[in-house]
């Protein structure tokens, strides 16, 4: 087996800017480059491969100073061009490849298809190094998502075209690369069984980098003018449409509160005019409900004011195979979750220990009020004992402290 080895995290599309790839990714290097025990690389980078205009873009360059100053233990790199296939950002890459790394093998732990595309032109001049897909979710899908198409089989025309090409793309990456990860079992099954995916393609969850804990919960909850005696049912995230916010959360939320009017609902999104619009709608007295914008560096602190979070999503296939990386941060925070069962990829124990209430509202059948009456039930058993189980919870499977041996696991047998 080769002793060692050099790890290099490439994001395409100008994904490092947001708060999602900063935490999976960057984090992720991170957490390789302290921990050196085991199978542990050498030298751990990320590389940015973005267009040309980011090199001259002030907030581009900050963010990038940003994740330096974030990540100390890891070399962060941009490579500009004119677009993504650009022989520019990849003569520097060659460039930093030889200089930096010489005749160690490198290990590219690639996001998704585009960032493959670069590992793998790379490789044809370094034929030791090896490449690893990372697939965060389905993306073919998410396209049509996007259009609001919830199911393959009614897309057609030119949204089936693109669901073709995406979906091609996805199985040339995975045919090009040496292993493959992704983020749950079902996702994993789909990439094997449809789309050629190795067997031994492995599963690592979204992952948090540390736990939070409740040294600011009381002064926050204050400042909320929500009492011990609440039980604050908070909402993070987007109003984008696979969140099923105007159509099942914010409903079922009421029905809740309309019960209960010790429940108190907290929303934080940077959308926060949408998320009012939605409120209203719904019949919401916003008067009553928390609402905040809340920079990303505080958002696990802001949680563990609350008491649960939720996650209603429809379980269609965009949904069955994901991993919302939600789930983990909740779970930091100490918050079980209400959630619609079938969705993000949670295991059963967790439904059996009642750390997490699932729902099926989904459903035009489903009768909503009985399931706001079982989770009204759910909210006023034990939420502290649920607050400190949950928390184990991530201590043993969602930090990345631990998730990284599962890579290095891959990266082993893959050099090996």
């Amino acid at each position: 087996m080769m002793k060692t080895y050099n790890l290099v995290h490439i994001t395409t599309g100008g994904e490092y800017q947001t708060p999602l790839v900063q935490s999976q990714l960057f984090d992720q290097a991170e957490a390789q480059a302290k921990d050196k025990k085991g199978f542990a690389p050498k030298h751990v980078q990320a590389w940015i491969i973005a267009p040309l205009r980011e090199a001259f873009d002030k907030k581009a360059q900050d963010k990038v100073r940003f994740l330096r100053k974030r990540c100390p233990n890891i070399k962060i790199s941009m490579f500009n061009g004119v677009d993504r296939l650009a022989k520019a950002p990849i003569i520097q890459s060659l460039c930093l490849r030889r200089l930096m790394m010489g005749g160690t093998p490198v290990v590219y732990h690639c996001r998704g298809e585009q960032a493959a595309q670069w590992a793998i032109r790379l490789k044809r001049r370094f034929p030791k190094d090896k490449v690893v897909l990372d697939v965060r979710g389905y993306w073919p899908a998410e396209l049509l998502y996007k259009r609001g198409i919830e199911h393959v089989e009614h897309a057609v025309g030119v949204d089936r075209s693109d669901f073709d090409r995406t979906n091609e793309e996805l199985r040339n990456a995975i045919s090009g690369a040496d292993g493959v990860t992704t983020v749950s079992e079902a996702l994993r099954e789909l990439l094997v069984t449809q789309l050629g995916a190795p067997q031994n393609t492995i599963v690592v969850q979204c992952c948090v980098s540390g736990i939070t804990d409740d040294s600011r919960r009381a002064a926050i909850r204050q400042r909320w003018g929500i009492k011990d005696s609440d039980i604050a049912v908070v909402y993070s995230g987007t109003t984008a449409k696979y969140q099923h916010l105007d159509d099942l959360t914010l409903p079922f939320l009421k029905k809740l509160v309309d019960r209960n009017t010790d429940i108190r609902l907290v929303m934080l999104s940077p959308e926060i005019d949408k998320i009012k619009e939605m409120l209203v709608q719904v019949g919401i007295y916003t008067g009553t409900v928390v609402l905040e914008n809340v920079p990303q560096n505080e958002v696990a602190a802001t949680l563990t004011a609350c008491d649960a979070g939720v996650l209603i999503r429809k379980p269609t296939l965009v949904n069955i195979v994901a991993n919302p990386v939600k789930i983990a941060e909740y779970f930091a925070s100490g918050l079980p979750i209400i959630v619609e069962e079938g969705v993000g990829g949670i295991p059963k124990r967790l439904y059996d220990d009642k750390l997490v209430m699932g729902i099926q509202i989904s459903n035009p059948a489903a009768d909503q009020y009985q399931y706001a009456a079982a989770v009204e039930a759910w909210l006023e058993s034990g939420l502290a004992s649920k607050r400190q189980a949950i928390r184990e919870e991530v201590r043993q499977n969602l930090l990345w402290s631990s998730a990284i041996h599962i890579s290095r696991g891959l990266y082993a047998r893959l050099l090996g």
